[in-house]
């Protein structure tokens, strides 16, 4: 944020560019806020509305984009004003971008207008709610030079992430339960990727707001990694049900793994509750999950984590950023082993060492 000056006309040039550039983010706000509206209502009058809205944002980012280069031709401006004013023009091109991606939720609205009914997704819904706060958190960020915010902007974009796989998730199992819901499912999926969209954009905000106040550039992992190593290190198993598999694994990790490490198992499409038969096992070995209860990614406390291991090939693979190591241990789902109740108990053991022998060989990782 630029310091205050004596010459009164540039410090009224500058505070022109915040306040255009927070007018221009709100309407952004707005029209994410009716779009998802209309979607949610199949309100196509509101849409068209949101649509119409990408014009008003166009306009304001060429007009900030135009003070911003009379302050660089007039002023020659240095240190934190530079950063300012080259983060402002950055900044609008992503706010562009993020009204664009309201417009298209807008017109995928008016397509499923036309579509039966198909119900609610828990998913989308919930990812357009923290897209939402990201977007204005980043933007009071920006208004405030608040890098506590922007940082915690950054780690929300996990949870956006997570929320759209899950959707995926649901979406498919839509179209096996009902292949008329195809055309539904791909207006839907359309929707929850511009929602996830929304957030990168959210994000690259917050960046840019830390290098605006502290001339440090995040941008990439690199710059992340390194307030990555002021947490404790922390492991998230997945499969898809998390009923058999990721809780036996959650399981072992506790009781193996050093108790400063972080352990969590979730799934994209959780089951109603652990399996009983890995409870079973597990119990002869000494460890009991019989307390473990089926959880969603996006339950978990994603900043909490560094490392994902994916155990079954069915598992979506979830892009998180800031995660350091992804591994990919593929091992039958014990709960379709076949024969008596001996074999698959058996199918169960065999699964349950091989976890155990896994998760040792991480502590020599």
């Amino acid at each position: 944020m630029p310091s205050g000056h004596t010459d009164r006309e540039y410090e009224n040039e500058l505070a022109r560019i915040r306040e255009q550039v927070v007018h221009m983010g709100g309407k952004v706000e707005a029209m994410l806020a009716d779009g998802f509206r209309a979607f949610e209502t199949r309100d196509a009058g509101l849409a068209r509305q949101v649509v119409a809205a990408d014009d008003d944002v166009d306009r304001l980012q060429v007009e900030i984009d135009e003070l911003c280069l009379q302050v660089l031709a007039r002023r020659q401006p240095m240190a934190s004003d530079l950063r300012f004013v080259t983060t402002a023009m950055k900044l609008v091109t992503d706010l562009e971008r993020m009204a664009d991606l309201c417009a298209h939720i807008a017109a995928r609205t008016t397509e499923l207008v036309r579509e039966p009914a198909a119900g609610a997704l828990q998913e989308i819904s919930a990812m357009a709610a923290t897209v939402g706060r990201m977007v204005r958190h980043a933007l009071d960020a920006f208004a405030s030079a608040d890098v506590a915010t922007a940082h915690s902007v950054i780690e929300t974009d996990r949870v956006v992430d997570a929320h759209h796989a899950q959707a995926f998730r649901q979406l498919l199992n839509r179209i096996v339960e009902d292949r008329a819901n195809v055309s539904w499912a791909t207006c839907v999926q359309s929707v929850s990727r511009a929602l996830e969209r929304i957030g990168d954009h959210a994000t690259n905000l917050a960046e840019m707001v830390v290098f605006m106040v502290q001339g440090r550039d995040i941008r990439h992992a690199a710059g992340r990694q390194s307030r990555k190593a002021e947490r404790a290190r922390g492991i998230l198993f997945l499969c898809v049900h998390n009923a058999a598999r990721s809780p036996m694994a959650e399981g072992w990790a506790r009781k193996l793994l050093p108790a400063d490490t972080g352990v969590f198992s979730a799934g994209s499409d959780p089951a109603a509750e652990v399996d009983p038969l890995a409870v079973q096992v597990m119990r002869e070995a000494g460890v009991d999950i019989s307390g473990h209860r089926p959880r969603r990614i996006s339950d978990v406390s994603l900043d909490q984590v560094d490392t994902v291991i994916t155990l079954c090939a069915e598992e979506l693979c979830v892009t998180l950023p800031g995660i350091i190591r992804r591994e990919t241990w593929v091992l039958p789902d014990p709960a379709s082993a076949t024969g008596d109740s001996g074999a698959r108990l058996d199918a169960y053991r065999s699964i349950r060492d091989a976890l155990r022998a896994r998760i040792e060989g991480l502590l020599g990782g």
